[in-house]
């Protein structure tokens, strides 16, 4: 018995509100029964243009559900197609975007990266220009851009999030390219950071692995550097404490812990956008070996992908610039190290400063005083970083607390080590008349469990928030739904913001 029109609307309707939960749930190759067939048809009358070429599903961020945006094909080149919501106004050159785009933008990053997916055979990356529905109201935060996985799996036509099953990128055509008055590489850059998730994407997906988010959205700034678009001053200004939204500046933010909903977030784009470039200019000496090792990073080399911190050392071991000599060969004495140098250069040292620099290596081990002159010879501060020589990190007053992956700047001497100590990779830089303090951890053995521990410099005590894992679900278990990576959220000057996780 056939159903008639309106029960069938009504049981859409349920259907994909029910769906929304397993969004991800693949077609049937099944041949449709007679009420399946009813059901379908009546369903592409319903979403209309997404299904014959001349619409492309985009989610509504109010709503978490997905909206059929008619489109207009601006420009059709070798690698990028680009294009415009219908219903969008805007004097910004769309063309000449495509065209920086293919031929700049996307030769630069996948010779970093590797090629991207393809998985709707015609060979081209598509972005989307429109106004994103984020629910932005005049001179309020809204959503720059973002790259949507969901993109990566087949449609299901029952769900409320849907599938172009195409690569696709997201960008505001209002906020955005507003922002370009102010920062004329805005949208720009946005589009090269947006590309580095939508090619790291699959690579995660391949081996199901979620990569760290530092790691993650850090890569994806220094991608926007190599596409031509740094450095990123207002990143640089809000690393220092520079920069009106970034009071204090890394002081006491963790480059590890992220939290979405904490106002750090900006803080923690600048501190991973620093370290993750001064890594990648620290890796070898030409364009060439620099590329390499983000291409290992993201690809694998030897069968290690940098999905964690300490996966990261072990990919930086493989670089044509690592220095053992210098360095060690131990994950944690490098991350330690590393972050050590970059923290030290952002606070005006140099040289010697870096003779006397006191190291806990392991819950409850001892004190070791550490020469990193050695160090400070191989892996100086890159001139791409210059700005932190002139513009520093302004020191704060003593904080009675420090987080993993932490650092604390002072202006007089810092804090001392207490004897007993119950911190992994603790330490201070001492002889210089000035303080820094800072917990870098151990990157082996990362987890949620441990990440959000904070400790007070006089109680050793772990004190445990609920733990929390702030890695992108890649899986299709049901009831998981996939992150839009890439967010920016900002009232000035554009930032890439955070992966949230959908749901």
């Amino acid at each position: 018995m056939h159903l008639n029109y309106r029960v069938i609307t009504a049981l859409l309707f349920i259907s994909s509100i029910f769906f929304n939960c397993y969004p991800l749930l693949l077609a049937t190759k099944e041949e449709p029964n007679d009420n399946t067939s009813v059901l379908l048809g009546t369903y592409l009358l319903l979403i209309g243009n997404c299904n014959t070429g001349s619409g492309l599903w985009a989610r509504d961020l109010t709503t978490q559900s997905s909206v059929c945006v008619p489109v207009q094909l601006l420009y059709d080149g070798n690698n990028v197609q680009v294009y415009k919501e219908v219903s969008l106004s805007t004097n910004y050159d769309l063309v000449n975007f495509g065209k920086v785009f293919d031929t700049n933008t996307y030769n630069k990053l996948i010779a970093t990266f590797g090629t991207p997916s393809d998985r709707d055979g015609d060979g081209k990356i598509k972005i989307l220009v429109m106004d994103i529905r984020d629910g932005a109201t005049t001179n309020s935060a809204y959503v720059a851009g973002y790259y949507d996985p969901v993109n990566y799996f087949p449609d299901n036509f029952l769900s409320r999030i849907r599938s172009n099953y195409a690569e696709v990128l997201y960008l505001d055509g209002k906020e955005l390219i507003a922002a370009n008055n102010s920062d004329p590489t805005a949208f720009t850059s946005t589009a090269a950071h947006e590309f580095q998730h939508l090619l790291r994407f699959p690579r995660m997906y391949e081996v199901g692995q979620s990569d760290e988010l530092w790691i993650n959205e850090g890569t994806s700034e220094v991608a926007s550097d190599i596409a031509g678009f740094g450095p990123q001053t207002s990143r640089l200004d809000c690393y220092a404490g520079r920069e009106s939204r970034c009071s204090d500046g890394i002081n006491g933010v963790s480059l590890l812990d992220w939290n979405n909903s904490s106002s750090e977030v900006l803080k923690q784009y600048a501190f991973a956008y620093v370290f993750m470039k001064f890594l990648y200019e620290s890796s070898g000496t030409t364009e060439a070996e620099k590329q390499s090792f983000f291409r290992n990073s993201v690809l694998g080399a030897n069968g290690i992908r940098a999905n964690s911190t300490g996966s990261l050392m072990s990919v930086f071991q493989t670089s044509a610039n690592f220095q053992s000599s210098a360095l060690t060969t131990q994950n944690s004495d490098i991350f330690f190290r590393m972050y050590t140098l970059i923290t030290g250069y952002s606070f005006g040292l140099s040289g010697t400063n870096f003779s006397n620099v006191e190291q806990v290596q392991s819950d409850g081990g001892n004190i070791n005083t550490i020469d990193l002159s050695n160090a400070v010879h191989y892996y100086p501060l890159p001139t791409s970083l210059n700005r932190l020589i002139t513009n520093p990190v302004l020191p704060v007053t003593p904080k009675t607390n420090i987080k993993q992956g932490s650092t604390n700047f002072y202006n007089s001497a810092p804090t001392n080590i207490p004897t007993n100590p119950t911190r992994k990779n603790y330490g201070r830089v001492i002889g210089i008349g000035k303080g820094i303090l800072l917990w870098a951890d151990s990157p082996s053995g990362f987890n949620a469990s441990v990440r959000n521990v904070t400790e007070t410099t006089g109680d050793l005590s772990h004190i445990r928030t609920k733990p929390r894992s702030l890695k992108s679900v890649i899986g299709s278990e049901p009831g998981h739904q996939f992150p839009i990576c890439g967010f920016e959220f900002t009232s000035g000057l554009v930032h890439t913001s955070e992966s949230i996780p959908i749901e």
